[in-house]
């Protein structure tokens, strides 16, 4: 099998030694030719050179191609992917040929991209998770679309990804652009767990006066049963380093977090379709404020520093809570999943999406099993919800700042508790007349229900 590949940066490279590593031919390109020299140096030393071809421009690289042409794109979101499209145009290829978009954009410039080269030829997307060692070992790999280009190349794909008990973590999960779609709601969970792990070891450290070492112990233990996952391994690693004269590693890094934006993508489109993801939005607002000294409102965003308090926190507990609200951003970003499913007639399969986050992933976790089950089992985890609710208010009376914990808590609370939704109802009908609906379902206006001699002015 014959595979072309535009874009050799650090993903693209990884990916190219996975490639030809499981049997492919790849045919190489990239705009700087030392990116291709570096594949070819590290194919030679690992035995592999036959079955790379490192060209020096697209129209040799579609010459090369025998047809149908199945091309991968791997070059940074935005215009530079139309750039290269228009240019592959313009090199030969033709309407049989598959042409996947395996990096970062936006869902939008996908169904857009679709439309416009329709008829030049096969346009399918495909999220890639799991950095520079998922893409060389085994990433996890969210495509999307029904071209039949998908049919000849999609066997080979199923050993590139990872896998997991055996199966693949490749899968077509839906139609048009879903494949980025899923993969911007995958980067917006995977914001919000590493922001919950963050909060957690502050808690920890500035709540109960612990040390980075230990902290790290206790997430191992953690780790030992269910809650074992990537991101909450590769934290408890990083708390373990430290310098010679043992400074901690976590000690010597500014806080300021920087983004690649696929987070604010999935709160802009949660708020779009009206599905509420507050766990996944505050981590979003949480990177923003840790950068408040470098935007135009810096003055009005500075305050003076305030001291915080100390408290006693029960592991126990404290590792029930951080169960339930890591469960609880998945469910929400599958919420969105299946609501922007439904809206875009994409035919989403969650099943397949979960699969393909098992392993090679950034935010694969032993606890996939358990988030399949759905709020049925959510709804079980009754001590995991008091535990919750328990450590949230504690937390906040350390003075801290706990985003995430507090969004997750106020999320499952909304959603399982009385609301307040009638008082607001009123509220928007008393100076808009925007209507209200009763519990028996009757839309009308307050003045209907009761007398109102004079509204306050």
């Amino acid at each position: 099998m014959q595979v072309a590949l535009v874009g050799l940066g650090v993903m693209g490279k990884n990916l190219a030694l996975n490639l030809i590593g499981k049997g492919l031919t790849l045919v190489a390109y990239d705009t700087n030719p030392d990116a291709g020299e570096e594949l070819l140096s590290c194919a030679k030393s690992q035995g592999m050179a036959e079955r790379l071809h490192i060209v020096s421009d697209l129209h040799d690289m579609v010459r090369r191609l025998e047809t149908p042409r199945s091309i991968l794109l791997l070059v940074p979101a935005g215009e530079l992917v139309d750039k290269v499209c228009h240019d592959l145009v313009d090199a030969g290829v033709s309407k049989d040929d598959i042409i996947i978009d395996c990096g970062n954009s936006n869902y939008k410039d996908g169904i857009a991209r679709k439309l416009k080269f329709q008829n030049k030829f096969e346009f399918a997307t495909m999220g890639i998770s799991g950095g520079a060692e998922g893409a060389r070992h085994g990433p996890a790999m969210m495509a999307s679309g029904s071209e039949g280009g998908w049919e000849r190349i999609e066997p080979w794909f199923e050993k590139v990804a990872a896998s997991y008990n055996g199966d693949s973590c490749f899968a077509r999960v839906g139609q048009s652009a879903s494949g980025h779609f899923v993969k911007m709601v995958h980067n917006g969970i995977e914001y919000a767990l590493m922001q919950l792990i963050a909060e957690t070891y502050q808690l920890l450290r500035l709540g109960a006066g612990k040390t980075p070492q230990q902290i790290a112990e206790i997430f191992d233990t953690w780790a030992e049963g269910e809650l074992n996952s990537y991101l909450l391994s590769i934290s408890s690693h990083i708390l373990k380093l430290a310098t010679k004269d043992n400074t901690p590693l976590v000690d010597l890094i500014d806080n300021k977090v920087g983004a690649k934006g696929t987070g604010l993508w999935t709160a802009q489109n949660a708020l779009e379709l009206g599905i509420a993801v507050p766990s996944l939005v505050a981590a979003v607002q949480a990177r923003h404020l840790t950068n408040t000294g470098d935007t135009h409102a810096a003055k009005e965003m500075t305050y003076a520093a305030k001291q915080t308090d100390s408290i006693d926190i029960d592991i126990d507990q404290l590792q029930q809570a951080f169960h339930l609200a890591s469960l609880l951003c998945y469910r929400q970003g599958l919420a969105l999943i299946k609501g922007a499913s439904r809206n875009h007639q994409w035919k989403v399969d969650l099943n397949k999406t979960l699969q393909t986050w098992r392993a090679g992933c950034i935010i694969r976790a032993d606890y996939l099993d358990q988030i399949a089950q759905g709020v049925e089992f959510i709804d079980t985890l009754d001590e995991q919800a008091k535990a919750l609710r328990s450590v949230t208010g504690a937390a906040v009376t350390t003075g801290l700042a706990f985003p995430v914990l507090c969004a997750t808590q106020n999320y499952l609370a909304t959603l399982s508790t009385p609301s307040n939704g009638h008082l607001v109802q009123a509220q928007r009908d008393y100076f808009g007349e925007h209507g209200i609906k009763t519990h028996t379902g009757e839309l009308c206006h307050l003045t209907d229900l009761v007398d109102i001699d004079a509204k306050v002015r």
